[in-house]
């Protein structure tokens, strides 16, 4: 299907295929999906009847819990188990119309997928993210500083206008939310 749209799972690709860059440095393989997916039913429908079957198998190798066989809840530390999944981007190549849409990553998604004890793609990083990205709205509107905990609600503004008349030269600290 190499005429159609298709993900790589990043489970599924080599360091080296990963870090593969084109002559001026940028990386060859440098988009990223946040499985935002618009289908329709008859779309949907049509996979299931008539294409499940050649869906495409992925191992993903796992940390498994267990109870031991003294009733103790063991959580591994490395891979234990392998479980056989399906991904919902893998009916692409069967869409006859696809369209794809890019955004910068720092202004439209942050990875929310762990607890805040892994420290990486966890509440505390999107939140993180998400002030950054503030901040650098209310400095494009004009302000002279921005603490680091400073939030817009969205109520005032979605995607950073809308902010100019606020703004107007003030610094801000926080923790503050402007509402």
């Amino acid at each position: 299907m190499e005429d159609h749209y298709q993900i790589v799972e990043y489970s599924e690709i080599t360091k080296e295929t990963a870090e593969l860059r084109h002559v001026n440095g940028q990386l060859i393989y440098n988009a990223a999906n946040i499985c935002n997916h618009y289908f329709t039913i008859d779309f949907l429908k049509d996979v299931a009847h008539l294409y499940e079957k050649d869906l495409l198998l992925h191992v993903a190798k796992k940390k498994i819990s267990y109870v031991n066989d003294d009733g103790e809840r063991i959580i591994p530390k490395i891979p234990n188990g392998i479980k056989i999944e399906k991904f919902v981007f893998d009916v692409f190549p069967f869409a006859k119309n696809f369209a794809v849409w890019q955004g910068t990553r720092e202004e439209e998604f942050s990875p929310l997928k762990n607890s805040n004890s892994v420290g990486q793609d966890c509440p505390s990083t999107a939140r993180i993210d998400l002030l950054n990205l503030h901040k650098k709205w209310l400095l494009k509107a004009g302000a002279k500083q921005v603490g680091d905990d400073v939030e817009i609600s969205p109520l005032l503004s979605y995607a950073g206008e809308n902010l100019c008349q606020i703004v107007n030269g003030q610094s801000f600290v926080g923790p503050q939310v402007l509402e």
